[in-house]
């Protein structure tokens, strides 16, 4: 007997390092949607060679390929040869996940929610066809407090647990080293209008005495490229693996995201022992602390990223990496893993 089915898109890293602690303790069954995904920042995004847990995969090859109704038929011939306790949905974004919930009893359905109250829809037509999915679900497992906003917009009424994640991220070995601060800036995502890049690049364009590298490739990056000065650096793609060391040379992490259901990204900074810069729209902002371990910004407001920008000395870096090193991203994994429970 599984305690719990979970059908999730793909095998993400983060999601197979959540699922690997959820086995510990509860037996679980993982079927990803597809194997891989056209969009990722790196080859390494998507793994399975890692998993300890049961798991299957509905379609070997990039979710955007697949046969949503030939997933449904493979779906209905799993669940009918074993038996589980709870069912899992990663969304409520796919027809697989409408037939689960509807072929299911509203009791034994369960939704994992990184849709936040700022880029969701919630009037007029999507407002109820999202109402008419939470009225099949009995508890929803939110990462934040965006994702409780809208929950509480769609007038919810099941019972919410807050996980404060997506995932767990990779941890390797790591020593924390103290840096002198050289004004180092550094962003990690898929180069796309809603990450706000453009903005970044120019307030960093007049701080010629700054320097931003920007990691990660997208619709947009010939377009940025073409805008940025010389004190910006494009790396393109880095494997996960590799990643650590990019953190490593830089001293701040800053992510402009007009919006961003969670950002992993700032996890790994905090983990890295980055002070993040971070839009206030990013569901991970709760995690920082105003002028402790970072800031927290409208994606907006270039005069009021800029102050924060130029009013980092090294007295001050000195107290956000302090702050930072404070911070277990440890212990707020164990109790990720513990809601689930």
């Amino acid at each position: 007997m599984y305690d719990y089915v979970i059908v999730t898109h793909i095998p993400a890293f983060y999601k197979v390092n959540l699922y690997n602690e959820l086995a510990k303790k509860l037996n679980i069954l993982v079927i990803s949607i597809a194997l891989n995904t056209s969009e990722k920042r790196s080859d390494d995004f998507t793994t399975l060679k890692n998993a300890r847990f049961e798991y299957k995969v509905l379609f070997d090859g990039n979710f955007q390929n697949r046969d949503a109704f030939k997933n449904i038929s493979k779906i209905k011939q799993i669940l009918k040869e074993i038996n589980y306790k709870k069912l899992l949905v990663s969304g409520w974004d796919l027809k697989e996940f409408w037939y689960l919930v509807f072929t299911h009893s509203k009791v034994r359905n369960c939704l994992a929610l990184e849709s936040t109250v700022l880029e969701s829809n919630t009037k007029g037509l999507k407002r109820l066809v999202k109402s008419i999915f939470l009225n099949r679900i009995s508890t929803v497992f939110a990462s934040g407090k965006l994702h409780v906003e809208l929950l509480e917009k769609l007038n919810y009424k099941g019972n919410i647990k807050i996980t404060k994640g997506v995932g767990i991220i990779n941890k390797p070995d790591f020593v924390y080293e103290s840096k002198i601060y050289q004004k180092r800036f550094l962003f990690i995502g898929r180069l796309s209008k809603v990450k706000n890049l453009e903005f970044l690049i120019n307030i960093f364009n007049d701080l010629k005495d700054y320097k931003l590298t920007i990691i990660g490739t997208g619709e947009d990056e010939k377009y940025l490229k073409s805008i940025a000065n010389k004190n910006i650096v494009f790396l393109g793609t880095i494997e996960n693996k590799d990643i650590k060391n990019e953190f490593k040379e830089n001293d701040i992490f800053i992510f402009p995201s007009i919006s961003e259901p969670w950002g992993l990204v700032v996890e790994e900074a905090l983990y890295f022992g980055l002070p993040v810069i971070v839009s206030e729209n990013c569901g991970a902002s709760e995690l920082i602390e105003n002028s402790m371990n970072g800031y927290i910004f409208k994606p907006k407001d270039s005069i009021g990223i800029r102050d924060i920008v130029l009013n980092i000395d090294k007295m001050k870096y000195d107290v956000l990496a302090f702050n930072v090193k404070q911070l277990s991203i440890d212990n707020k994994d164990k109790l990720q893993v513990i809601v689930y429970e």
